[in-house]
């Protein structure tokens, strides 16, 4: 499809002028390899290697251990690899573990727009798919682009109505991206893909009750996602068929979930030419990408000036109205210190490097930031409003003991596509997370595989004794 012939006309509750379902679907089974630039080919390695960094420290936590011993106790099978470990599993169990664990540790990639995070619940589906099929390299590029250009859109139209409506958008979003991408590794046709689609809107569900309660339940949701993309897919393929307006119908997926706001008329905007798999960002801080700004604004203070953290008597971050929901000040769980911006500033005071271990027991458990995680305030203010969700600046202002207020605003938090985190540093990423736990070595053959798109290799070095893998953090 040509997206410049595609006028998508208004509002859900409007009666749009373009059948969105299957138009979305015909693009998705119309995608060949060989439409794609170079760009997005290297794009989707990025994408690749930060999802395997992902999946390999987050197969390490206790959900992800959790999952594997009772899927392996009750639902083994053969023919996808389980990272980070020697099991096997149908396609859709693996890919409901591996999803799991990409978004174990909050270091997977995400997509601004939509508030998103496409790789940890897309990759898992097509890689589990691929691997049981002995999918060539080409069909697997075309199949992670499919999934990521369907759900970005999809969660960019319909953010931030969906989420003020109580769901978490990577849960409700991922299962169209994961339906659309496996479905093109099955090589379903436009009106197969149009079933699988509108399958996808009845197993689309996550709720962000998750927040501020440490609940693990959030890492559950892109795992669902791939899991039930890779159902639905197949079942398209068998003849089961979805509704053909699952996406835009009176009661489909945006009237049931974006309460008919959801701006249908960006779903193709430049679709085949510009691709928003090329706006996604990398994560260097593992935690909610709504404390990034904050971190970024903390560590560039402390690099402008020196910042004794016992001398801080009050810390104010200026932030929007989404960002300003973390401002939680309790963190005995990991999961709670993640998602609260005034543990992260805390932790960014005290640390210089904020990674797994700025996250962990032992940095929860210490003085000095049970001190600091009060006296952080949160505050919305329309000059941090006005950008978002294209931009997500933060102002933070320490007020020292000394009487001097040190201010640093940060447009826009580093990883995001203007802000980049280069190959470079995503190698470098890679081996600080996933170094102490599979050793260098192995990390750097991983990184190779990725770069290279050496499938067998991927699957192989990535297949390990979980006994001998280390966990990622206390």
């Amino acid at each position: 499809m040509d997206s410049k012939v595609v006028n998508a006309g208004t509002l859900v509750g409007a009666a749009p002028r373009v059948p969105v379902t299957r138009d979305l679907a015909a693009w998705a089974a119309g995608l060949r390899f060989s439409d794609l630039p170079d760009a997005v080919t290297h794009q989707f390695k990025r994408c690749l290697l930060d999802y395997y960094c992902a999946v390999i420290a987050g197969s390490t936590a206790v959900t992800s251990r959790a999952m594997q011993d009772y899927f392996g106790e009750t639902d083994a099978g053969s023919a996808s690899g389980v990272v980070g470990t020697l099991q096997r599993f149908a396609p859709h169990t693996a890919a409901l573990i591996n999803g799991a664990a990409a978004h174990g540790l909050e270091i997977d990639d995400g997509y601004t727009a939509g508030s998103y995070h496409p790789g940890a619940a897309c990759l898992p589906a097509v890689m589990a798919v691929a691997e049981a099929r002995g999918c060539s390299v080409h069909e697997v590029v075309t199949a992670g682009v499919v999934a990521y250009e369907v759900s970005c859109r999809l969660a960019r139209a319909g953010h931030p109505t969906t989420w003020q409506n109580g769901f978490h958008n990577t849960g409700i979003n991922g299962v169209f991206g994961c339906a659309a991408g496996v479905g093109s590794l099955l090589g379903l046709d436009a009106q197969h893909m149009t079933w699988a689609l509108g399958m996808a809107g009845s197993f689309s569900s996550g709720l962000f009750e998750f927040l501020g309660e440490g609940s693990e339940v959030k890492r559950l949701h892109p795992g669902k996602c791939a899991r039930d993309g890779v159902v639905v897919a197949e079942l398209a393929k068998r003849g089961v068929d979805g509704p053909v307006t699952g996406i835009e119908g009176k009661n489909g997926y945006f009237n049931g979930y974006a309460s008919g706001n959801a701006r249908i008329d960006t779903i193709f905007d430049g679709l085949g030419h510009d691709y928003e798999m090329l706006k996604t960002y990398v994560k260097p801080y593992p935690c909610c990408r709504h404390l990034h700004a904050p971190i970024d604004a903390v560590l560039a203070l402390k690099q402008l000036h020196h910042i004794d953290p016992a001398g801080v008597v009050g810390v104010q971050v200026q932030t929007n109205r989404v960002a300003a929901n973390h401002n939680h000040q309790h963190y005995t769980a990991f999961l709670d210190a993640q998602m609260s911006i005034p543990y992260a500033v805390a932790a960014s005071i005290i640390f210089d490097e904020v990674g797994l271990e700025a996250f962990g027991a032992h940095a929860r458990a210490r003085e000095d930031i049970a001190r600091l995680v009060p006296l952080i305030h949160i505050e919305i203010t329309e000059e941090m409003q006005a950008p978002y969700p294209k931009q997500r600046p933060a102002r933070v202002i320490i007020t020292l003991d000394d009487g001097r207020q040190l201010a640093y605003t940060q447009q826009q938090p580093y990883g995001e596509p203007d802000n980049p985190i280069d190959d470079a540093a995503l190698n470098s990423k890679f081996h600080a997370i996933c170094d102490p736990v599979i050793g260098r070595e192995q990390a750097a053959a991983i990184i190779h595989a990725c770069w290279a798109l050496d499938l067998p290799a991927i699957y192989k070095l990535t297949a390990l004794d979980k006994d001998q893998v280390r966990q990622a953090v206390s």
